[in-house]
């Protein structure tokens, strides 16, 4: 992003540079033809500005100026203007000397007075435009920086979010474990196994910003057979999938919480329930959407964090995609229903 910023900084002093020198020549030639006097003077105006234009951006304004150094940016000036009116005598000296030009008389007071005019006309335009410049640099850095702190500060809040999350998921987890053991050890074994195959992927394949789709769902599906361990034959689990995902990468952990939701609150031990779940892809466009019947025994348990899953979801989905994600929840009497869209391979930050 820096270097970027540099060359589109580059190109317009170049441009505008070229723009200065170029309009006045072809102005010039079109009317009368250049002469060689005509083209020095002009060349020394451009190349006065120039020294007076950088001299002030690139160390007066900021290494005297800035620190309050007002006597001594004076000061730098001055020089400037006095190397720049040797600079002319000198090419003046030069020119004569080539084009064999002997003036009769020295230049008049007048002459002198306007040939001072100029000169300080075209300092006080170089100084102006360098003040200009980086007043104009200042605020673009500064802008910038306020991005950067910005997204630094959005990829704080995304971890946090992940953190917040993972610790509440094994909970959920280790709960469903600690009820196999006296169950079936066997199967708490089987369970055993299964969570240290998410461990792995929320320790080491979290770290990324994105993932693979097909390794999201692999974790899905771990997560699934986990919950069945216990569950058995009373929940009817279906998870549906695109063929063709091996090149779609998502960001890590977005979708358990959606499943993880229909777990807590849509299976019952009393009777037959469901949680279907699907992905679909259309048009650049992730969709995850999950349905699970609803649990009336479910209904009277303490639901006051029952819903960070799903709020730090909607969190991570408003920092990451802004206003181009969706989630929706709703129910009825017999069903819950929760959806989330988002672009693929695409956030705002």
């Amino acid at each position: 992003m820096i270097d970027k910023i540099k060359n589109s900084e580059v190109k317009i002093h170049i441009f505008v540079w070229v723009a200065i020198v170029v309009v006045p020549l072809v102005l010039q030639l079109e009317s009368s033809g250049a002469n060689m006097r005509f083209m020095t003077h002009f060349w020394l105006f451009v190349v006065s500005i120039m020294i007076t234009f950088y001299s002030n951006y690139l160390y007066g304004i900021n290494h005297l100026l800035k620190k309050k150094h007002i006597l001594w940016f004076i000061a730098f000036n001055i020089v400037i203007f006095a190397f720049n009116g040797l600079l002319d005598a000198t090419v003046e000296q030069i020119i004569n000397t080539l084009t064999d030009f002997h003036p009769r008389h020295r230049p008049s007071n007048i002459a002198q007075t306007m040939f001072l005019y100029n000169k300080i006309i075209v300092s006080a335009l170089g100084v102006g435009a360098a003040l200009g410049a980086n007043y104009h640099k200042r605020l673009v850095d500064a802008e910038n920086e306020r991005k950067q702190l910005e997204n630094e500060k959005l990829l704080s809040e995304i971890s946090l979010l992940k953190y917040q999350m993972q610790p509440h998921f094994f909970f959920n987890t280790l709960n469903n474990i600690y009820a196999l053991i006296g169950k079936s050890p066997v199967e708490a074994q089987k369970a055993v196994h299964s969570l240290s195959k998410m461990m792995r992927y929320i320790l080491y394949e979290n770290t990324s910003d994105t993932i693979s789709l097909d390794k999201e769902i692999d974790f899905l599906g771990n997560y699934n057979k986990l919950m069945m361990m216990r569950l058995g034959d009373k929940v009817e689990v279906r998870l549906k999938v695109p063929e063709d995902i091996s090149a779609v990468k998502i960001p890590p952990l977005l979708l358990i919480p959606l499943l993880e939701n229909a777990y807590k609150h849509g299976v019952s031990y009393q009777r037959e329930s469901y949680i279907h779940s699907q992905i679909t892809i259309e048009k650049d466009q992730l969709t995850f959407e999950v349905e699970n019947s609803l649990s009336k025994e479910n209904e009277t348990e303490d639901r006051s964090r029952s819903g960070i899953g799903l709020e730090n979801l909607a969190k991570r989905l408003e920092i990451l995609y802004g206003k181009k994600a969706q989630m929706t929840t709703g129910k009825d009497d017999e069903k819950f229903v929760a959806r989330v869209t988002f672009p693929i391979g695409e956030t705002d930050k």
